[in-house]
């Protein structure tokens, strides 16, 4: 038995601007999987105007709107009917979500418009559910009984729907929540956990990652291997006026080309980021090291090779995904550098380090000796699970 009712929910870290921002653009660009309860058996509840979006859905069809209820006679349910399935939602704020909490299901956008009522009930037993407020007006209440509970924009909280519960928006404006649910049994993992949405609240430059093991020597044969076998994938950054690129080059290991036996094209260069990021299709390269590091790591994004001739870098930048890197330092010297917010960092091969590329940084190899990295993004959804999670490659 849950001790509560509603729990704020401080350890969730986020930004409520980046999560407005998402809401606006699903508005905006996603009409076409708006939800409205026409038709739809509510159980008399006073929702005729209520609409949403599903961002993870139960339907096969993953891009008709989702309705937030069970329709069982529905022959467009996915067999598992978890509301699990992907929508095209799965972008931003709502793809931060999804990617950090464990087990979360039927992650949805809900607007309740004024005069809205949903009347006492019990959601199910196995589950409880975290609503965090787009939207909210100070009229818009949870209700447990005689108790009536005010959320707030700017935070998270933890609802109880084990118990009976219902809503009603007595305001003047729509009450607008971001709604996900997990199983019971994690409400512990929840509570104690601090929660990073926004890379704002990572409090590091750089850091050196002790949980990562890995076999060094691996890493070096594994680089020879594709310097041996796979020229014809190595891509070269031309030669920019007014930077240092000239000359920097690597190797996908990962691509989204149609043909993975054609080069990824050059970072910064892509003419078109969604027909090029993420970079997930295996390209022959993913074998050996690499192989494992994908294995033991699936979450990871745009594994790759790359090396920094001498007096080559790359000009001060934030990165514009919603990701960290981590670098595994191949071959180096002491006079290539990450510079990142002006403080100057050297990265020693054998080790492995996170780098906060939300940050502005830039890359610098005034040494004489090549600088090369194997290097991937981490979303920020998975930060806390890869800090916590011990892996051995």
């Amino acid at each position: 038995m849950l001790d509560f009712k509603i729990k704020e929910l401080p350890n969730i870290k986020f930004s409520h601007t980046a999560l407005l921002n998402y809401y606006n653009e699903v508005v905006q660009n996603y009409q076409h999987l708006k939800w409205t309860p026409a038709g739809v058996d509510t159980l008399n509840h006073k929702v005729g105007g209520v609409y949403s979006w599903a961002i993870q859905s139960n339907l096969k069809d993953p891009s008709k709107p989702c309705p937030p209820y069970d329709i069982k006679n529905d022959t467009d349910i996915h067999p598992n009917n978890d509301f699990k399935v992907p929508t095209e939602l799965i972008f931003g704020f709502g793809k931060i979500v999804v990617e950090a909490f464990p087990e979360v299901r039927q992650t949805v956008i809900s607007a309740h418009p004024p005069g809205t009522v949903i009347g006492e009930h019990i959601d199910n037993d196995e589950f409880v559910k975290i609503h965090i407020p787009i939207k909210a007006n100070n009229n818009s209440f949870f209700v447990f009984g005689d108790e009536k509970y005010n959320l707030e924009e700017g935070k998270a909280y933890l609802i109880n729907t084990t118990l009976p519960h219902g809503t009603a928006n007595e305001g003047d404006t729509d009450r607008i929540h971001l709604i996900f649910k997990f199983p019971i049994e994690l409400v512990d993992t929840v509570l104690s956990t601090d929660w990073i949405l926004d890379p704002s609240f990572i409090d590091f430059d750089l850091l050196e990652i002790k949980n990562l093991e890995f076999d060094f020597n691996e890493l070096v044969d594994y680089y020879n291997t594709i310097k041996q076998d796979y020229q014809y994938l190595k891509w070269t950054m031309p030669d920019i006026p007014k930077t240092n690129l000239g000359g920097l080059y690597g190797f996908g290991i990962l691509t989204n080309k149609d043909n993975p036996d054609d080069p990824t094209d050059p970072p910064g260069i892509r003419t078109d980021k969604k027909k090029f990021e993420p970079l997930i299709k295996p390209t022959k390269m993913l074998t050996g090291f690499a192989k494992k590091i994908y294995e033991k790591i699936p979450y990871l994004e745009e594994l790759v090779v790359t090396g920094h001739p001498a007096n080559c870098g790359i000009p001060p930048h934030i990165d514009k995904d919603e990701h960290i890197r981590l670098h595994l330092p191949i071959f180096a010297n002491d006079k290539s550098y990450f510079i990142i917010n002006g403080n100057e960092y050297v990265l020693e091969p054998t080790k492995a380090y996170l780098v906060n590329t939300k940050r502005i940084h830039t890359t610098i190899n005034s040494g004489n000796d090549d600088r090369i990295h194997l290097h991937f993004k981490i979303p920020i959804g998975k930060i806390n699970y890869f800090l916590n999670t011990g892996v051995r490659i």
